[in-house]
């Protein structure tokens, strides 16, 4: 509906002094070739991978010993980053600036009407002539600090403007033929396949991984970068919500789950296929307990369509490893066999494949398969197992399909 009367846009909010010192670190990483967070971490030894990242993400100012540990994990100067940080404090919340409005003018006197003259003895002297009103000197000097106030707060969020695009559009190159940024995708977690460290399995006399219900489940053309899904079955607290994606056309760049209790979904594995259509496999363990009433959101990077799926699994509590894979359409199988990934007697096997056109793929014995998306000519399939003996020297996803796919594999212990 057309508005009636249209309303001056908002004011652009200006940087934090938080954003802008975390754009500042994005750039001195990107200087150093852009290492890893988890190889930061390893590099200092003292601060973990997930504290260096949210130093980096604007969300508050770090702590000076997180701070430094950035810096020397990047090859930085300590003295003058520690000169930074402690501008960056001071800054934390600056007051807007105020430049005083200049003094009104002196009314001009008027003439007094024509009186008769009286008639005195004497005409009394003539007043002294006023001396016009010089500024004081304290005038001069509050209205020069409010003008530096002014500049300074203009430099800091140039800065920080120059910062995030610095970090976000490298000079090297605009956006491709397909209108995604030149962009390398970056992670929280940039760990290979198969090293994600994983907490001890539980112990003797647990009950064995099964899987509970699907919670939420949604497909459609995208038209934005986000969705929000009902939770169609009751969650029960401590159990583990796998989700299942497929974007079609899409570009590099973070996924990023949620639901409406706050539990954070973390990265299992990530594919994209050779027309960049991508399956992405995520987790929360241990979640809260969710009822009919909450929801779950995620948002992702441009795309033509997605399909999700979200499945409650019970008796598992971390990962132990994955293994990521894609082929061609035309051929007859769908493997991970190309990553070797060990799995325990007992570990729960969670597979996804994303596939375009062709025959819908098909997991091979053991597997027990969940319900299909399909829109269009795409699908998701999702299935597990539970590994065995056999399982323990070589644990893969392999099935049937001509269409072409990508495929992730997760070890849940």
């Amino acid at each position: 509906m057309a508005e009636h009367q249209q309303e001056p846009p908002a004011a652009r909010r200006p940087p934090t002094a938080a954003e802008s010192f975390a754009g500042e670190l994005r750039t001195l990483r990107l200087d150093a070739g852009q290492p890893s967070f988890r190889t930061m971490a390893r590099t200092v030894g003292s601060i973990s991978h997930t504290t260096l990242y949210e130093a980096a993400s604007g969300s508050r100012l770090p702590s000076w010993p997180t701070t430094r540990a950035f810096v020397r994990a990047c090859g930085g100067d300590e003295q003058e980053w520690q000169r930074r940080w402690r501008a960056a404090v001071n800054g934390e919340a600056p007051a807007p600036p105020v430049i005083p409005a200049p003094p009104a003018a002196a009314p001009v006197p008027q003439p007094a009407p024509p009186r008769p003259a009286p008639l005195p003895p004497a005409s009394p002297p003539p007043a002294p002539p006023v001396a016009p009103t010089r500024p004081r000197r304290t005038d001069r000097r509050l209205l020069w600090t409010h003008a530096l106030s002014l500049l300074l707060g203009l430099v800091l969020g140039v800065l920080g403007t120059l910062g995030l695009l610095a970090v976000r559009a490298p000079a090297t190159a605009g956006p491709d033929a397909r209108g995604c940024p030149t962009v390398a995708p970056e992670t929280p977690d940039a760990a290979a396949p198969g090293e994600r460290p994983t907490p001890d399995p539980a112990g003797p006399g647990a009950s064995p991984p099964s899987w509970v219900a699907r919670s939420a489940s949604g497909q459609r053309e995208a038209s934005s970068t986000e969705f929000t899904l009902p939770v169609l079955a009751p969650v029960t607290r401590g159990d583990a919500l796998v989700v299942s994606m497929l974007l079609t056309d899409t570009c590099s760049g973070p996924v990023k789950v949620t639901d409406s209790r706050g539990d954070r979904f973390q990265l299992l594995g990530d594919v994209t296929d050779s027309r960049r259509h991508r399956v992405v496999l995520l987790a929360a363990f241990g979640a809260s307990a969710l009822t009919t009433a909450d929801s779950i959101r995620a948002g992702y990077p441009r795309a033509g369509e997605y399909q999700v799926a979200v499945d409650e699994f019970r008796g598992v509590s971390a990962l132990r490893a994955f293994s990521p894979a894609s082929g061609e359409a035309g051929g007859t199988a769908f493997t991970t066999v190309n990553t070797t990934t060990t799995c325990a007697p007992g570990d729960l096997l969670v597979g996804t494949v994303g596939s375009t056109g062709g025959t819908a793929p098909e997991f091979g014995t053991g597997w027990t398969p969940l319900p299909v998306l399909q829109l269009s000519s795409y699908r998701l399939t999702t299935a597990h197992r539970l590994a065995t003996d056999s399982d323990t020297a070589h644990c893969t996803a392999t099935g049937r399909t001509t269409a072409q796919w990508g495929a992730v594999l997760a070890v849940l212990h």
